[in-house]
């Protein structure tokens, strides 16, 4: 799953939750991106997302 694909995804996660994502691509250096949700954040990187990546993100969000 790339990035693009993952940030709808947590969007739709966050909402279901009552929370707001919001995600900075300016922050990030070298091609990452900030997201914020419920006061934690996590740098994304670009490109290929792998599932066991995609928990580390949701975990780290509080998704």
């Amino acid at each position: 799953m790339k990035r693009d694909q993952l940030l709808p995804k947590l969007g739709k996660n966050a909402k279901a939750l009552g929370l707001r994502l919001e995600e900075n691509m300016a922050r990030g250096k070298g091609g990452h991106c900030v997201v914020r949700c419920n006061g934690k954040f996590t740098v994304i990187k670009s490109g290929e997302i792998t599932p066991l990546m995609e928990q580390i993100i949701l975990r780290q969000l509080g998704l």
